[in-house]
């Protein structure tokens, strides 16, 4: 209900399929600044199955998954558990993840489907922190002093359960979601040791309907968090005595969504949609250390679209043209607000919402060839932000955020792919150019200049192929230098990564089918750092990634 979501559920090795859906999209999605990651770990077949996974890679990583998936009559059940080990590239950064989860497809009727789905996950996991400059040039497994000092980390449990129910009804197609959320985290950082405990859930219900050339769709959603915070003082790694920080807080978000859409004709088509959107946040201090801190805050939102699209096709290709303008809505999570500079309780009050307009324009499609079809999608857009929220940190360490003025995204991303018959494989490629700026800084410091974080230049190719029967895996990831800080006074430098994967899609033994595979991560060891903490204090931007990594392991179906 806050915007936030915590995805130490998810474990890679079972994701099916990755959507990433462009632009501001909140009258689909709600609460968010904008663009939408699907991810799905669809694994149910029409016959039993069970696979397994054992991989061993440097660092200490080490790893074991399974999964099976079966059929029962009319309904399909699919399961799985992994458990991931690492000793971590840097000091003070092994951890481990168990996940565990359990999926059903219920065929109630030809006209009634029911999906249900349940999951947990366990962490333990050390945090080395940013690097200054030097240090990371000196030596990039260096951790902060101060995370191995107050014994920085992060240990926690998160089991949730969900269901959709759809139904085909004479008034159109009801989709009917629900699910739950509890989560307990122990956090100890370098100026405290935080104690939280999360009870979330929600419910969504639309109704979309098809009438000749219109299709129109109407639905709500409701949500709830409910989160009981402690700080107390980090005694290297355990809670102390003394407590800083005691409160409750809720959210609840209301929403109300429709869509329409009409086939004008001769390929033209029109869309539009308009979300409403109510989020309350309600704080109760417990502690009252310096007076009642307790209150609330309401944000609301309404978020138009429009669109319009035009498909044609011949012989030799086909292509779909569009164009839309959207908005998006994001407030922030209650950790931004709750999180004060002052180190005070209560809600912080000098920040609101971020607020995004879109425009993008462009055309995805297929030209057929003789030796395949090439698949191209190409798109032009301009991001218009108003009270863009920015983190920054205090001496401690400590991250707040700010509202930091306007900013104007101006950018173009393409990607192609094609397959390559002559050697049993494809090859796929994309690139993304930004050019992201403060248009209307609060801060003179940063007016005009780039924004953190986000290089101009992103470019990425994979090829795949058989060889001799094996498969073959080859990428390479390119991005250009980025900016640390508001005021472009750091940057952190660009990087070519590339990296090689071989293995064998099918070897029998007996009734079991085996896929040992090799890898290696960072071929040229490059030195580098993909990730950064914006406007860290003290120059300790740098959170380094490994250099050239092997991996090696096989997986086993039967």
């Amino acid at each position: 209900p806050d915007g936030q979501a915590v995805l130490d559920i998810v474990d890679p090795v079972f994701i099916r399929r990755a959507e990433l859906i462009r632009g501001p999209s909140s009258t689909f999605w709600g609460n968010g600044s904008g663009g939408v990651l699907v991810l799905s770990t669809d694994a149910f077949q029409d016959s039993s199955s069970v696979r397994a996974r054992v991989m061993g890679a440097s660092h200490g990583i080490r790893q074991v998954a399974g999964e099976g998936a079966t059929r029962i009559g009319r309904h399909r059940v699919h399961g799985f558990v992994s458990s991931v080990y690492s000793d971590g590239f840097r000091d003070h950064s092994s951890g481990r993840f168990t996940r565990v989860g359990l999926n059903a497809s219920v065929g109630i009727s030809t006209k009634a489907h029911l999906r249900v789905s349940a999951a947990a996950a366990m962490q333990d996991v050390d945090s080395p922190g940013g690097l200054t400059r030097a240090q990371y040039e000196t030596n990039p497994r260096l951790a902060d002093p101060r995370n191995v000092t107050a014994n920085a980390g992060k240990q926690s449990t998160q089991t949730q359960v969900g269901s959709t129910l759809n139904v085909e009804t004479p008034i159109g197609a009801i989709s009917l979601t629900g699910y739950a959320i509890a989560r307990s985290l122990d956090n100890p950082l370098s100026f405290a040791y935080i104690d939280l405990s999360r009870l979330a859930g929600g419910t969504r219900a639309d109704l979309q309907k098809r009438v000749g050339r219109i299709r129109y769709g109407l639905g709500v959603d409701a949500g709830f968090q409910s989160d009981d915070r402690r700080n107390l003082d980090n005694a290297s790694g355990e809670p102390g005595d003394e407590l800083s920080l005691d409160q409750r807080e809720r959210v609840r978000n209301v929403s109300a969504f429709g869509i329409a859409g009409m086939d004008v004709g001769g390929g033209l088509s029109l869309s539009s949609g308009l979300r409403l959107d109510n989020v309350r946040f309600v704080l109760n201090d417990n502690l009252r250390a310096d007076g009642d801190q307790s209150g609330h805050r309401t944000l609301s939102a309404a978020s138009p679209s429009v669109g319009v699209s035009y498909g044609w096709t011949t012989r030799a290709a086909s292509a779909l043209l569009f164009a839309n303008v959207s908005t998006a809505f994001e407030t922030p999570t209650t950790t931004e607000l709750v999180n004060q500079p002052d180190g005070s309780a209560g809600l912080n009050s000098a920040i609101s919402a971020q607020r995004t307009r879109g425009f993008e324009v462009g055309a995805r499609g297929i030209l057929t060839a003789t030796a395949g079809e090439l698949q191209f999608d190409v798109a032009l857009f301009r991001l218009d932000v108003s009270n863009r929220l920015v983190p920054f940190q205090d001496d401690t360490g400590r991250t707040f955020f700010q509202n930091a003025g306007g900013s104007l995204h101006r950018g173009v991303e393409v990607s192609v792919s094609a397959p390559l018959a002559a050697v049993g494989g494809a090859v796929a490629a994309t690139y993304t150019g930004s050019h992201f700026t403060f248009s209307d800084a609060d801060d003179e410091a940063a007016a005009d200049n780039q924004i953190p974080g986000i290089p101009g230049h992103h470019f990425f190719v994979k090829l795949t192929a058989r060889v001799v029967g094996l498969q073959l895996r080859a990428s390479a990831e390119m991005a250009s230098s980025t900016f640390a800080d508001n005021a472009n006074t750091e940057e952190n430098g660009g990087f070519l990564i590339a990296d090689l994967r071989v293995g064998h899609p099918s070897l029998q033994v007996g009734s079991a089918t085996l896929q040992p595979f090799i890898g290696i991560r960072n071929l040229l060891d490059e030195r580098y750092s993909a990730s950064l903490v914006v406007n860290a204090f003290g120059g300790r931007y740098f959170e380094p990634s490994p250099g050239r990594t092997f991996q090696f392991g096989f997986g086993v179906a039967l």
